[in-house]
């Protein structure tokens, strides 16, 4: 039975691969409906195209061997999603910012931008900095956390109190027990300390699967006191095994239970968002109810309504 109702879903993309938004009408069932308390929503950073040598229209960046290329529109697209709804509905949303590349030194340019066209802002992310095949089907020089066209973008998220959410592998799918990447998070970590961070996934993606790595993370998370992790996606196969939470996860999660967001990573559309949210509940079900409470909503709300 679906209990996803006191859950705020921190990961939503509200458009897909090929820049598609979501059913106006649709969110604002969702939200009206109590299915969810609120919602952490951006676009997508990167468009697919459909290129001539591919017989077949894609519908996600893996289809087919076509590149990828940064869509600033993306933030448009969730900013009229977002102003299309009604104000009480409005207020059950959190916007993100994430259409800019990474590697241009001017990135902040674009954050300022959409500042100044819009009010409704709550933060940046998901950036995609590395992500498995992603990385090389995207046009240009290969993002990286700790790239210094991030830097910008990161001071406007530490003067205005922002989160920053980014996908950055911890290692290549032809290294997926190691952990090379994870020294440019720290070093992005490291120069901005007072912006909390909030490391999607934790770095696991497709085909990479870092040993120990929960050893890493209460290590990462002991020495930067803002960094947070984003529950989603394919992380739930490493923390839940067999149908049974994994100790070590439990035990992290005890450890640091106010670092930790709860997300369906559901694109452009809300038919699987309850499925994505509620398998959650074989690893929550066997945390305290007040650690619960935090992973599936206080957190979320710290961070991107109560800004304390």
């Amino acid at each position: 039975m679906a209990r996803v109702g006191w859950v705020i879903d921190c990961h939503l993309h509200v458009v897909d691969f090929l820049q598609h938004p979501l059913d106006e009408a649709e969110l604002a069932e969702a939200l009206g409906s109590g299915a969810v308390d609120r919602l952490v929503v951006f676009g997508v950073p990167v468009k697919k195209k459909w290129a001539m040598s591919e017989p077949q229209r894609p519908t996600y960046y893996l289809d087919d061997n076509a590149p990828c290329g940064t869509y600033s529109l993306t933030d448009e697209l969730v900013a009229s999603l977002v102003l299309g709804l009604d104000v009480p509905a409005r207020a059950k949303v959190a916007p993100l910012i994430c259409g800019f590349d990474p590697t241009d030194r001017l990135a902040a340019d674009h954050v300022e931008l959409m500042l100044s066209r819009h009010d409704i802002w709550r933060g940046v992310g998901e950036v995609f900095l590395r992500h498995d095949d992603l990385t090389e089907l995207t046009y240009g020089e290969n993002a990286r956390a700790g790239h210094p066209g991030l830097d910008g973008v990161l001071d406007i998220c530490a003067d205005r109190g922002w989160p920053f959410v980014f996908h950055q592998d911890a290692s290549s799918a032809g290294r997926s027990g190691q952990r090379e990447y994870v020294g440019e998070v720290i070093t992005m970590l490291d120069r901005h300390p007072a912006v909390p961070q909030v490391w999607a996934h934790a770095g696991v993606s497709r085909r990479v699967r870092p040993d120990h790595h929960t050893e890493l993370l209460g290590e990462l998370m002991s020495a930067h006191p803002r960094l947070h992790v984003d529950l989603s996606w394919v992380l739930y196969d490493s923390m839940v095994v067999d149908g049974a939470a994994t100790p070590p996860w439990l035990e992290l999660v005890n450890r640091h239970p106010d670092r930790f967001v709860l997300g369906s990573d559901a694109f452009g559309s809300l038919e699987e968002q309850p499925r994505l949210l509620d398998r959650w509940h074989v690893f929550t079900d066997r945390l305290a109810p007040g650690v619960r409470r935090m992973l599936e909503h206080d957190n979320a709300d710290r961070l991107w309504w109560s800004r304390s």
